[in-house]
């Protein structure tokens, strides 16, 4: 075994700026690029395809600061689990409103260095940022959260979940679809 793969098994990540480049990666794919490709690449997830995001390059600094050497990339990857959405009308736009939420919410936290709220698993080290992006839709309210998950081969996989509303109140609801 080569030193950078022994040392690919005690790398420690930085969460803040992982989830920086997730929700990077997040904005690029929903909001930057046309529609048509962000609806397809939204229509994949409905469907229960993963989504290769590229990879996600390891350095290891110098002690003295001066250079650094490349421990080689980890694959990050997209995925969506819609079970718990209520109510019918799961929509590209319901679905952007959603996540512009949670990046919003995500992104104000990390800006005022507030605590992010994420809760591990200990079991499998996923974390889940507990920023929800809570919605209406009528009456009925959904909240998207995000986690960040191990994958297969040392990936990194972003998980869009949307969770029971019941366990929100309506006051937390920041956005109308």
């Amino acid at each position: 075994m080569s030193e950078a793969q022994s040392n690919k098994k005690n790398i420690n990540l930085d969460v803040v700026r992982v989830l920086d480049l997730g929700c990077g990666i997040l904005q690029q794919a929903f909001f930057k690029q046309p529609e048509e490709k962000a609806k397809a690449i939204l229509k994949d997830l409905k469907h229960g395809k993963s989504i290769g995001l590229g990879s996600m390059t390891l350095n290891n600094k110098s002690s003295d600061g001066e250079g650094s050497t490349e421990l080689g990339s980890i694959p990050l990857s997209l995925e969506l689990d819609y079970s718990e959405f209520k109510g019918p009308g799961f929509s590209f736009p319901v679905y952007k409103v959603a996540l512009k939420a949670m990046m919003d919410r995500i992104a104000q936290t990390v800006r005022a260095k507030k605590d992010l709220n994420i809760l591990t698993n200990q079991q499998t080290g996923g974390m889940l940022i507990h920023q929800p992006g809570v919605i209406q839709v009528g009456e009925q309210i959904n909240v998207m959260l995000l986690t960040i998950e191990s994958a297969g081969k040392g990936g990194i996989k972003f998980k869009l979940i949307f969770v029971d509303p019941e366990q929100y109140k309506t006051k937390d609801v920041k956005a109308s679809a």
